[in-house]
Formats: structure tokens, sequence, C-alpha cells
């Protein structure tokens, strides 16, 4: 049948999102998605919780991301739709269980993206006024929050290319920055290698973690990947690789390089002062190095904005959320209204942060095991979904490396057990007569 000119789609038809995302695209939103906070933020914040042991904790999680993102990418190769470990969960469990997780997986990514904006506008804000309070540097990390949404606006395929030619530009900079300042350094500075204690390793995996939280954002975009078989083995490859390598040396770099000012050396302007030591162009190149800090942050912050605009996308296309916010765009076939939707849900721990006259690294603190909890429900599912051999060998020994972890994460842990039983409860309240149906929960 020839299709008329101007005819509406067929509403029985559940809008589907273009294929536009290829290898180095995939690449770019892999590297985005992580490198921001972890090579600008946690190195330091990590030193000063554990001293040189941070490295072991470095090392550790390191070694655990390759495995980690090659999970995920077979994952979303046998299920490549933007509910990313929802779809998972619901593929090896039931219904039932996508839907909690679905509610869980939303709500941590509401509550945990806002970091990487808030940190962005602290480093831009200090680019102009070092002695900006506290507060302001919230309401300018909230203002780089509404610039990335504006972006995703404009389609997959603008966002990508202006986060490839960045990203390739700041990149390179932060490798420049990291040669000229390690040999500088002081390497006495790794003894004694656990000042805080063997314990103060549990603090350091809790920091370096949330560094690492990222590689499953390529999963809700699986759906527009094209040839995910070939695009994602590869594109995790060469991601990994090059992330890995760059958080252990700036973690090193800031070990033994970070000029000690007598302070707190978890302060957010680590990267500005190791700009410094490095070129010895001492307080003139701090507005530099903010602007720097702040544009990669600020990329990285792009990346999750169009990753959990995809979930919001997926979810109320599945009629979990409401049927509205899966529409897409007659031009770009942009999920906008899924997009514009993140406006409330990142306002809410802004707001709640601004209340209280508290950093971001508070959310970073209380938002990491809810992420090791969704790694888990990824990981377990992924027992049923995937083959027997080597992968399935591999993921066994990723649940139980990551179920080792949860007893670090201490008050952390008790958040996201809470933020859980907040989703079982959403849960519930779905399956009541005044909420979707579960036939239409659970359309697919």
């Amino acid at each position: 049948m020839t299709a008329v000119k101007g005819a509406r789609p067929d509403a029985s038809r559940p809008p589907r999102l273009r294929r536009r995302i290829g290898t180095s695209g995939l690449v770019v939103h892999y590297v985005t998605s992580v490198m921001g906070a972890g090579v600008l933020l946690i190195p330091a914040l990590a030193w000063s919780a554990a001293g040189p042991l941070s490295l072991v904790a470095w090392g550790f999680l390191i070694l655990y991301s390759y495995p980690f993102a090659l999970i995920f990418a077979k994952l979303s190769v046998r299920h490549p739709t933007s509910k990313g470990v929802a779809q998972f969960v619901e593929a090896a469990f039931g219904p039932r269980a996508g839907r909690v997780a679905a509610v869980f997986l939303l709500i941590t990514l509401l509550a945990g993206n806002p970091v990487l904006g808030l940190a962005a506008g602290r480093y831009l804000l200090a680019a102009v006024d070092p002695a900006a309070s506290n507060r302001m540097a919230l309401l300018a990390g909230a203002a780089v929050i509404a610039c990335c949404v504006a972006v995703n606006l404009l389609g997959i395929r603008v966002s990508t290319r202006l986060q490839l030619v960045v990203l390739g530009a700041v990149t390179l900079l932060l490798v420049v920055v990291i040669c000229l300042a390690l040999p500088q350094g002081e390497f006495t500075r790794l003894a004694p290698f656990a000042p805080h204690g063997w314990g103060s390793l549990g603090t350091a995996l809790l920091i370096c973690f949330f560094g690492f939280i990222g590689w499953e954002n390529a999963a809700p975009v699986a759906e527009e990947v094209i040839d995910p078989a070939r695009s994602f083995p590869r594109g995790i490859l060469v991601a990994v690789s090059c992330v890995g390598l760059l958080y252990f040396a700036m973690a090193l770099t800031v070990a033994v390089a970070l000029p000690d000012t007598g302070g707190d050396r978890s302060d957010l302007m680590a990267f500005v002062q190791l700009l410094q030591a490095a070129t010895g162009a001492g307080p003139g190149l701090r507005h530099v190095g903010c602007l720097i800090a702040g544009v990669l942050l600020f990329l990285t912050m792009n990346a999750w904005c169009l990753g959990t605009s995809r979930v919001v996308f997926a979810l109320a296309r599945d009629g979990l959320l409401p049927a509205g916010l899966s529409r897409l765009s007659a031009h770009q076939g942009v999920p906008a209204r899924a997009v514009l939707a993140l406006v409330p849900g990142y306002a809410v721990p802004v707001v709640l942060l601004l209340l209280a006259d508290a950093g971001e690294a508070t959310l970073i603190k209380a938002s990491s095991a809810t992420y090791l909890l969704i790694f888990l429900m990824a990981f377990f599912a992924a027992t049923r979904l995937l083959p027997r051999g080597g992968v399935a060998r591999l993921n066994v020994t990723l649940i139980v490396a990551t179920l080792a972890m949860l007893p670090f994460f201490g008050f952390s842990l008790a958040v996201a057990l809470a933020m859980l039983l907040v989703a079982l409860a959403v849960e519930s309240l779905m399956r009541t007569p005044s909420g979707p149906s579960a036939e239409r929960g659970t359309r697919t």
C-alpha cells in the first residue's frame, strides 16, 4: 500500500528510534559517559581518603571495567532497546522484575547524573569568580544541566559530532598535562603506602567506583547503534583501553605531583593545581584549567542526558510513564518530550543540595551503591540470557567481585536499599487499577 503524504503513523506500532550511531560514535559515547568525573574529580578525592593505597582501588576497578563493559555489550547486542538494564531483567526474570528494575534505574539516573553538571558549573564559575559561594556554583551547575538538555534536543548526530571534536582536543590536553607533570613528581610520597590504615581501601573503592559508572550508559542507546554485533565489541575494546590507561596515569600523577597546599587535597580545583604545576605558569593559568575541566564535565553530562532520556522514552513507550513522553519529533526523530522531562527530574537533587548548602561530592558518596545494585541486576540477568562459555564464566566472576565490594559501601548501600524499596512501592502502585495495566506495562 502506498503511504499517503501527511498521514499519521500507525498508532498500533510503538515508536522506534533511528539507527544513527556507528562504531566511532559509540566509542565517543562510551568515553564521555565515564571520563569526566573519573579523570578530574575522583583521583584527588580518593587520594585524600586513602593516600597511595587508592592506587590499588584504581587498579582493581580498571581490571573490573573491561569484563563489566563486555557483559553489558553482549546483553545490548541481544536486547537492543532503550530500556537498558530494565530490558535485561525483564527478559530474564519476567515483567514485574523488569518494572522494578526500570523504576530503580530511572530514580538512580535522575539522582546521580546531576553530579557531573554541577561539577562542570563549579569549574566554569571558578574561571570567572574563584570566590563564588557554594550556592552560586550549584546554580551555575543547574545552568549547565539545562544547556545539556538543550543540546540533546538538536538530535543525536549533532550531539555526537560536538562530543567527538571537543573530546579529542580535551583528551590531548590531559595527556600533555600528565606527560609534563609526572616526571616532576616526588615518588617518595608513595610511602607510607597506607597512611590511613588498610581499612581506607573501602572508602577509596567507594569513591573510585563512581568514576567507572557509565559503561552501562551505552545500553540505552543500543536501539540507535548501526550493526550492534560489530560496533559494540570494537567500541568497548577501544574505549576501555583508553580510559583505563588515562585513569591510572592521572591517579598516579595526582599522587606524586599534585602540589601540597596544606589543605584538603580533595579540593575540586585539584586538576587546575596540577595544570599549573605541570606548566609552571602559576595562578595565571587557573582560568584556562577551570574552563577545560568544565568543558570535559559538560561532555559527560551531555552523554548522560542522552542515555537517561532514552530510558524515559522506552519506559513511556511501554506504559510505565505517560505515553506522550514517547513521541518523536518529526524532523530529527528525537524523543523531545523525554529529553525535556529530565529537567524536573534533575531539579530534585539540585534543589535538595541548595537547601542543605552541600556540594556534589555528597551525591557521589550517596549514589555509588545504587549503581552497584543496578550492575548486579544486569549480571544476574546475564546468567540466564548469555550462552554457556567463557563470557558466562566471566560474568560469574563479576558477580563475585561485585558482591565482595558491597560491604565497603556502608552508608551508600543503605541509601541504595532505601531507593530500591521506593522502586518496589512505586511498582506496586503501578499494578493498582489507577496505574497502567499489566498488559500495557509489559508490551514491547
